[in-house]
């Protein structure tokens, strides 16, 4: 988990200006599903801020938008290879932490489930159902 190692982090959105099936959810709503994350598990004074990162075609382009929003990053800490390649042309250095519980997790396979009108509720944390739901 990205709170090992560090004392306080910045939660960014991706593609928060993007709504179709990859992400079915605005950032609104995206964030709010994260508070309530946030929340039950206790980790308000740990967390800096939550922001909306936009997809932009150019990768330099998105970048300094980030930046922008964040200030100096001292570590990026994720798994999305685009993301860190970005960040590692930067001179950024990056953590890889690996998805946690992936098999049941998988954004995807649940979307995916959904869609299909088949049970995904018990691959979310319970108190999300709802939010999810609404």
């Amino acid at each position: 988990m990205a709170l090992d190692d560090c004392q306080e982090i910045i939660l960014g959105v991706g593609s928060s200006n993007i709504t179709d099936d990859a992400n079915p959810y605005s950032y609104q709503k995206r964030k709010e599903f994260l508070e309530e994350f946030i929340q039950q598990e206790g980790i308000e004074k740990r967390i800096a801020k939550i922001l909306a990162i936009e997809d932009v075609p150019d990768d330099d382009l998105w970048l300094q938008n980030l930046l922008k929003k964040t200030g100096p990053i001292d570590v990026s800490i994720g798994d999305n290879d685009w993301v860190n390649g970005i960040f590692k042309k930067a001179g950024i250095k990056i953590k890889k932490i690996g998805f946690h519980k992936r098999e049941i997790l998988e954004g995807t396979k649940i979307r995916t489930l959904m869609r299909s009108n088949k049970k995904w509720e018990e691959r979310v944390p319970h108190y999300l159902v709802s939010l999810i739901n609404h």
